[in-house]
């Protein structure tokens, strides 16, 4: 049992994953939290969300800004779509510690915003990497630390349609949310997309940006960092097929001389396989991380280990634990409120994420040329920029 009492917690963005994970996984733990207000922008979901974890009005809030001035709160759990630094920003400003999930925001700017204003404050703002917390992650960090002479590290990310991993868990939705917010929210993420990538970029680039690197990659670059720390620069990126909604990506970074990280994603809608995994390659060991898709509560993520012994060559399957990544970082952010701790994953950590995948955009397309790749050309990787 938690030593400190609970958390009061607020929780902006009442949509999928607070359906399947947080809000469940929250529950599960009154030891450390307790849940007291809830705001999203449809007030037919928030009703019913409401109802179902017992919050009621006037503990309901449309508008953010009046959630993160509530006196019962230590934190506010941020949870809703696009950019979350105006979020981040308002609960920060009125002293709430913070769990964001990623993307932190679009811009090195926003980060560097939040990451002043959290100074100032005296708040805790953690970014919510489920996988940095997965006991199958961490354990593969214990290996790998045994491990010499990285090679070659690969990391593929097949991704299906989401309807397939989604319909079980029936997750409640509404239609009634203000067509003016819904505007608002569409030229906010404009203006930052703008500055994140260019106002010339063509609107499937837009997307790529926006929804694969921000939206679904940022996870893996965050990984990789957690495993071998800063990469030197971007070799390499290729978008295909040119203009799709639907793209594939692949990118290929150098850490030093003598290791290099492929790393693809691509949407393969129709066969319901979720696959992700990043495998680590030296001469004497082989070591892979074996994700299952974020949907699947409890889902164990394996971690495979090769090695010779003896002269045999021998291979260990382990399953580390059946907890969940995203209550065990939930515990996590406990832990850093309750015990003043720095988080894992901390404001700093994100941008330098931010930092990798605008590099990796711009191997594709630097900025000033008119809608041609840049294949060949190598972009240093700048967390400063």
């Amino acid at each position: 049992m938690a030593s400190h009492p609970p958390l009061r917690i607020g929780v902006i963005g009442c949509g999928g994953i607070a359906q399947m994970m947080h809000l469940p996984l929250l529950r599960k733990r009154p030891d450390c939290f307790h849940l007291v207000a809830l705001s999203d922008i449809s007030p037919t979901l928030m009703h019913d969300i409401g109802a179902l974890y017992n919050v009621s009005p006037p503990n309901q809030f449309l508008d953010y800004h009046e959630l993160v001035k509530h006196e019962d709160l230590d934190a506010v759990l941020i949870l809703n779509g696009g950019s979350h630094a105006p979020q981040v920003l308002a609960a920060i400003e009125a002293g709430k510690h913070v769990l964001v999930e990623k993307p932190l925001c679009y811009t090195l700017r926003e980060a560097d915003e939040i990451a002043a204003a959290a100074q100032r404050m005296g708040v805790i703002v953690m970014v919510a990497y489920m996988k940095r917390y997965d006991p199958g992650y961490r354990t593969a960090q214990t290996l790998l630390a045994g491990m010499e002479d990285v090679r070659y590290v690969q990391i593929n990310t097949l991704h299906p349609a989401e309807d397939g991993y989604l319909s079980h868990h029936n997750i409640l939705r509404s239609n009634n949310i203000p067509a003016n917010l819904v505007a608002m929210q569409v030229e906010a993420n404009e203006r930052l997309l703008d500055e994140a990538i260019g106002p010339s970029v063509s609107e499937s680039l837009r997307k790529v940006y926006s929804t694969v690197l921000i939206g679904s990659m940022v996870h893996d670059i965050n990984a990789l960092r957690g495993l071998l720390g800063e990469p030197d620069r971007v070799l390499s990126t290729e978008i295909w097929p040119a203009g799709d909604c639907k793209p594939s990506i692949t990118t290929m970074l150098a850490y030093g001389d003598r290791t290099r990280v492929v790393f693809t994603w691509t949407f393969l809608e129709h066969l319901r396989d979720y696959f992700e995994e990043i495998a680590v390659m030296s001469p004497a060991n082989r070591l892979r991380i074996q994700f299952p898709s974020p949907y699947l509560c409890h889902f164990p993520t394996p971690v495979v280990f090769q090695s010779m012994e003896a002269g045999a060559m021998t291979e260990k399957r382990i399953t580390a634990s059946y907890n969940e990544a995203f209550g065990e970082e939930q515990l996590a952010f406990y832990d850093c409120v309750t015990q003043g701790r720095d988080p894992l994953t901390s404001v700093a950590d994100a941008r330098r994420d931010i930092a990798v995948l605008q590099q990796i955009f711009a191997c594709f397309r630097p900025s000033g040329l008119s809608g041609e790749t840049a294949r060949g050309k190598s972009v240093v990787v700048n967390p400063h920029m």
